[in-house]
C-alpha cells in the first residue's frame, strides 16, 4: 500500500501545488486582498442571478497568465495583463452559462462516462505530469496502470470534479449541435472546391493602374453621392471622456536617486571593476546589457544629442562620468574611433564619416513608489471632490487641466490614454457624467468622466466625408477599369488575339498557375465573383467577357480544366464529410454562445475592482 502511495506522491504534490497556485493569485493576480468592497463580498460578477466568486475568476486568470508566461522569464507587459484579465472574465461568463445549461437540461455524468473519458482521452495537464512520462513522452501504459491502482484514489479524486465538468460541457455542446447535419451537396462542393482546377489566360484591369494618382471628385459630386447613398453611411456607437491625469514621470528626487546609483557604479569602475561586468549586472538597457553594454560602431546623428556629444569627445579607453539624457543616466566607455568613406543617410555623395566604438551602462530614472503614491493621493483627493462639486470645478480647485478625448469607437484607441480597455469599457457601460475610480495604465495615473455618448446610427455628411470621398474615387477608378476592359473585349470580339488587344490598351495577357475554387489566384486573390467566372467556363478557348470584381475588371480565357478524380472523392468522402461537419459545428456553437451571452443578464464587477489596490498591473 505504502509503495503505491509513494509512487503516486509526485502527481499528488503537483496537483496540490496547482491548487495552491490558484490561491496565491488571489493575493497577487488581481491585488484583491480584502481592501475593497468587491473582494469583501467575494463577488466578481453575477450571471443570470448567480454570483461568481473572485476565487473562481482568479484561478482562471492565473492559469492564463501561467500559460502565457511559461516560455519566458520576463514579466508580462501591463497591456497583456489587462487583456488576460478581460479574457478571463469572458471565459468565466461562458463557463457559468454552460453550467446553467447543464442544470437546466438535467445533464448527468455517470461514473462509467467519467472512467471512459479519463481512460481514452487523458486531459492535457495529465499528459505532461512527469510520473506519466517515459523519455519525455506520455506513456499510456503507465497512465493505465495508475488508473487501475486502487491506492491512487487520492490522486484521481483531485481530478474528478474538473473531468466531470468537462464531460458535462461536451454534453451541452452535443445538445446544442444535435441537429447539425451536412448535405451530400455540401460535402461534394467542399471537395470540388479543394480539388477542381482551372488554367486560364487572364487580362486583369485592376485598380492599381488608375490609382496613381486616383481621380478626385468635386465637392458637388461628393455631396451628391452621399445624398444618393444616404443609408450606406452609418456610424457605430461612440463615446468621449474627460480626463485628468498625472504622467508616470520621475520626480527631481527620483533623478537624484538614479544619479547616485550611476555615480556609485562609475566610482567602482574607476577603482578597477570591469566595465562589461558592471554593465551585465546593472545596466537597464536590454539591447546591450547581455553584450556588456556594447553599442557597436556608430556615427554622429545615431544617438541622442547629449549622449553623442560626450561619446565623441572621449579619448580611447576613457570612461565618462554619468551623462543625463531623456532615458536616464549613461556611463560611456570609448574603445576606438575611425573614419570611413561612405554616403551618409539623406545624402547622395560619399564623404568621410567619423565613427566611434563604445559601450554604455544605462541607469533609468523611474518614478519611485513614493512619487506614484503621491500622484495617486492627489488624484484620489480630486476624485472625492469631483463627486461632490463636479469634475471641472474640482479640476480647477486642484489645478489639473481637463483633457477631452473626443469621440471614439468601442475597442479603439483613446486619445491621451492609448489602448486602454478599462477606460473604454467605462465610457460605454456607464452613464454620462459618471466618474471613475483612480486608475492607471503604463504611462499615467488618471480619473475619467463620461463626457458624451452617441448611439449607432446614420452618419452626417461631415462624419462620412472621408469615406464618401474614397467611394467616389473608387467609383471613378472602377469606371476607368470598366471602359478599358470593354475596349479590350471589343477588339477580341472583332478577332484580335487577347495578347495584342491587351497591349493595345496598356494591359497584359497573363497565364497564372492553375488554381482551385477555394485557392488563391494572382491578381484576383480569392475574390468569389472572379473565381466563379473562371470556373463557369466549360470549353477550352471560351472567353468570359469582362467580369467586375472588388478590385477591378478581369477577362478570362479557359485554357484547360482539371476535373477532380471522383474515385478519390468516393475514397475520401467520409473524411471530407467529417471536416465539413466539424467546421459547421464549430461555427454554429460559437454563434450560439455569442447569442446566449448577449441575451443573458451579466453584472461585471471585474473592471471596477481591477484598480482598487495600488501598485498592481492593470
Amino acid at each position: 500500500m505504502f509503495d503505491a502511495l509513494r509512487r503516486m506522491i509526485l502527481p499528488i504534490i503537483l496537483i496540490v501545488l496547482l491548487l495552491f497556485a490558484g490561491m496565491i493569485v488571489l493575493e497577487w493576480g488581481m491585488g484583491l486582498s480584502g481592501r475593497q468592497r468587491f473582494a469583501d463580498a467575494n463577488v466578481a460578477g453575477v450571471v443570470n442571478g448567480e454570483e461568481i466568486s473572485w476565487e473562481r475568476y482568479n484561478t482562471i486568470l492565473n492559469n492564463m497568465m501561467q500559460s502565457e508566461q511559461q516560455d519566458s522569464d520576463e514579466d508580462l507587459p501591463d497591456a497583456k495583463v489587462r487583456e488576460l484579465q478581460l479574457e478571463a472574465w469572458k471565459q468565466v461568463v461562458q463557463d457559468q452559462i454552460m453550467q446553467q445549461k447543464v442544470r437546466d437540461e438535467a445533464i448527468v455524468v455517470t461514473d462509467e462516462e467519467l472512467f471512459s473519458y479519463l481512460a481514452y482521452s487523458p486531459p492535457p495537464e495529465l499528459r505532461t505530469l512527469p510520473y506519466f512520462l517515459t523519455n519525455g513522452q506520455f506513456d499510456y501504459q503507465k497512465y493505465q496502470q495508475a488508473m487501475l491502482d486502487p491506492q491512487a484514489a487520492p490522486f484521481w479524486s483531485q481530478i474528478e470534479a474538473a473531468a466531470r465538468n468537462d464531460i458535462a460541457k461536451m454534453k451541452v455542446q452535443e445538445l446544442v449541435l444535435q441537429d447539425v447535419q451536412v448535405t451530400e451537396n455540401e460535402v461534394r462542393e467542399w471537395f470540388l472546391g479543394s480539388q477542381e482546377k482551372v488554367t486560364v489566360g487572364m487580362i486583369n484591369v485592376d485598380f492599381a493602374r488608375f490609382s496613381r494618382p486616383a481621380p478626385t471628385g468635386t465637392a458637388e459630386e461628393i455631396e451628391a453621392y452621399f445624398n444618393a447613398h444616404r443609408d450606406k453611411y452609418t456610424v457605430e456607437e461612440r463615446a468621449a471622456l474627460n480626463v485628468v491625469l498625472i504622467e508616470k514621470s520621475p520626480a527631481p528626487s527620483d533623478w537624484e536617486a538614479s544619479y547616485e546609483r550611476a555615480r556609485a557604479i562609475y566610482d567602482s569602475i574607476k577603482a578597477g571593476t570591469d566595465f562589461a561586468e558592471m554593465a551585465g549586472l546593472y545596466s537597464e538597457d536590454p539591447g546591450s546589457k547581455e553584450k556588456g553594454g556594447d553599442l557597436g560602431w556608430f556615427a554622429r546623428g545615431q544617438m541622442v544629442g547629449e549622449f553623442e556629444k560626450v561619446a565623441f569627445q572621449l579619448n580611447k579607453d576613457q570612461v565618462s562620468e554619468p551623462v543625463k539624457t531623456q532615458f536616464g543616466w549613461h556611463i560611456i566607455k570609448l574603445f576606438d574611433r575611425k573614419t570611413e568613406r561612405e554616403v551618409p543617410r539623406g545624402k547622395t555623395e560619399p564623404e568621410d564619416v567619423e565613427k566611434v566604438l563604445a559601450s554604455h551602462i544605462l541607469i533609468q530614472a523611474k518614478p519611485s513608489q513614493e512619487t506614484l503614491d503621491q500622484a495617486y493621493r492627489r488624484l484620489e483627493a480630486f476624485r472625492t471632490d469631483a463627486k461632490k462639486i463636479g469634475f471641472f470645478k474640482a479640476a480647477e480647485d486642484h489645478q489639473f487641466p481637463v483633457r477631452n478625448t473626443g469621440l471614439f469607437f468601442r475597442g479603439r484607441n483613446i486619445q491621451y490614454l492609448g489602448s486602454d480597455a478599462q477606460a473604454g469599457m467605462f465610457a460605454f457601460d456607464e452613464a454620462v457624467d459618471a466618474i471613475s475610480d483612480v486608475w492607471e495604465n503604463n504611462s499615467a495615473i488618471y480619473v475619467v468622466q463620461v463626457a458624451e455618448k452617441r448611439p449607432a446610427g446614420l452618419a452626417t455628411f461631415e462624419e462620412a466625408r472621408e469615406r464618401v470621398t474614397l467611394d467616389v474615387q473608387q467609383e471613378k477608378v472602377m469606371a476607368l477599369c470598366v471602359d478599358t476592359a470593354a475596349a479590350i473585349w471589343n477588339l477580341i470580339q472583332q478577332g484580335s488575339d487577347p495578347k495584342t488587344a491587351a497591349e493595345r490598351f496598356g494591359e497584359q495577357y497573363e497565364t497564372p498557375d492553375p488554381f482551385t475554387r477555394s485557392g488563391y489566384a494572382p491578381g484576383i486573390r480569392r475574390d468569389p465573383l472572379a473565381i466563379g467566372a473562371a470556373f463557369g467556363l466549360s470549353r477550352p478557348g471560351e472567353f468570359s467577357g469582362p467580369v467586375k470584381y472588388d478590385q477591378g475588371v478581369v477577362i478570362f480565357r479557359l485554357l484547360s480544366k482539371e476535373a477532380p478524380d471522383m474515385s478519390v472523392y468516393t475514397e475520401k468522402r467520409d473524411s471530407v464529410r467529417t471536416v465539413v461537419l466539424n467546421n459547421k459545428r464549430q461555427e454554429l456553437f460559437t454563434r450560439w454562445m455569442e447569442e446566449t451571452v448577449k441575451s443573458s443578464k451579466v453584472e461585471n464587477y471585474v473592471q471596477r475592482a481591477l484598480v482598487e489596490q495600488r501598485g498592481m498591473p492593470y
